[in-house]
């Protein structure tokens, strides 16, 4: 368990708190995981450790996303807390900033971990600080999705696989019939703002783009405009859904799955749900359209070990068994995702669906991307785009003052 370390600002408010036990061989694993599973996995799994480890005890503390930041920020600023931290890559500038993480360079250097560092996803091994702070439990890669019965209906025989086409085919669905859309994008300012991050940055990244240098933003850049400036044109050609300012993420994925949308670009995780809930939708998935560049933005859940853990080593060995590429093709299954570790895939693969399928294809042959991690204050930033990409669609901006404005504010909240 973590050290205590009682800061006397928080003297008062903790007076009623207990500072977890530190033993030998007992850890603590932090986690929104189990809270999406309905199975009994991540019990079986602990369980299943615990047989091969007898001198290691796991305690399995499973929260809400939405909690779980909080919870880690809160318990590390009393120094209470967990040994084994579920991670979003989002948050890692802001803890890194606390102190929250330790890194991890030399347990991934030993050679009897059960994995090879170079099979792991590469995203979240992103060194920041010259130093490398999660690894990655599994992984979600930004497909878009596909409404082939309006694609066809439109007049075409396949998905785009190029901007040029998906704003062709965007702009024909959205003509078909009143209530169509060609594509959604969620641009809500609703908590957590997050339209852009689902959507733009996809797309961004498909057109050779980044928003960051380093980690130091860089969103004023000539692909960052081209990127918005494509927007626009599909937004003042009909083609992106109406309201696109009060539509949120779980919005647009309720009306793919309706049948009103042709396209939704959003994490491959959701072919489950689209195929599940509406079984007779003609449905299909592909890479988000390139305009040069076979890249996808990457979102999985990550794994790390707190700094202010006693028992670092026994924790280590919770996550080295973790991405194990047994175990990891197995925790991949439950959360029908991808495995953090590659060589898992050929496990994965077996018994697949055709959209699983797509997304294997995607994972192993484009390039991954997740620069949200080194943004700062990532949920400011995600709202800073949002504000300026809703005035930008409104006609208040030029994708040029967009980019600016959003390149100022990012900035400040640096500062």
């Amino acid at each position: 368990m973590m050290k205590f370390r009682l800061r006397a600002w928080a003297l008062a408010a903790a007076t009623t708190l207990t500072p977890l036990a530190s033993q030998a061989g007992e850890i603590e694993w932090l986690q929104w995981f189990a809270a999406e599973d309905t199975t009994g996995f991540y019990d079986k799994l602990v369980a299943d450790f615990e047989a091969q480890h007898p001198d290691i005890t796991v305690k399995l503390v499973t929260q809400p996303f939405g909690k779980v930041r909080e919870s880690i920020v809160t318990d590390n600023a009393i120094g209470v807390g967990s040994d084994v931290l579920g991670l979003n890559m989002p948050w890692t500038k802001e803890f890194l900033d606390i102190g929250i993480l330790e890194p991890l360079d030399d347990y991934l250097a030993r050679e009897d971990n059960s994995f090879d560092t170079a099979d792991l996803i590469e995203a979240p091994l992103g060194k920041i600080d010259g130093k490398t702070w999660m690894v990655p439990l599994n992984a979600f890669p930004f497909v878009m999705h596909v409404n082939m019965e309006l694609v066809r209906k439109a007049g075409f025989d396949a998905p785009p696989s190029n901007w040029e086409e998906f704003a062709a085919q965007a702009k024909a669905i959205s003509a078909l019939q009143d209530g169509i859309s060609g594509v959604g994008m969620p641009f809500s300012s609703q908590p957590p703002s997050n339209g852009p991050i689902l959507t733009f940055l996809p797309l961004l990244y498909a057109n050779g783009g980044r928003i960051m240098d380093g980690t130091t933003p860089n969103f004023d850049n000539p692909k960052v405009v081209e990127t918005l400036q494509f927007l626009k044109d599909m937004n003042d050609a009909g083609s992106i859904a109406p309201g696109a300012a009060s539509r949120t993420g779980g919005v647009d994925l309720e009306e793919f799955i309706a049948g009103r949308t042709g396209f939704l670009i959003s994490p491959g995780v959701h072919s489950s749900s689209i195929t599940s809930r509406n079984p007779d939708l003609d449905y299909t998935l592909v890479r988000v359209p390139s305009n040069g560049e076979k890249a996808y933005r990457v979102h999985g859940w990550e794994l790390g070990i707190s700094a202010d853990s006693d028992n670092k080593e026994d924790a280590w060995t919770l996550v080295n068994y973790l991405l194990s590429p047994e175990v990891n093709a197995k925790a991949a299954v439950a959360a029908n995702a991808l495995p953090g570790n590659l060589a898992a895939l050929d496990v994965v693969r077996k018994g697949a669906d055709k959209t699983l399928i797509k997304q294997i294809e995607i994972l192993e042959g484009d390039t991954p991307v997740e620069e949200m991690r080194q943004s700062p204050k990532a949920a400011g930033s995600w709202s800073v785009m949002t504000e300026e990409l809703q005035a930008m669609l409104r006609g208040d901006k030029s994708p040029e003052e967009a980019a600016a404005a959003v390149q100022a504010r990012w900035l400040e909240l640096a500062q």
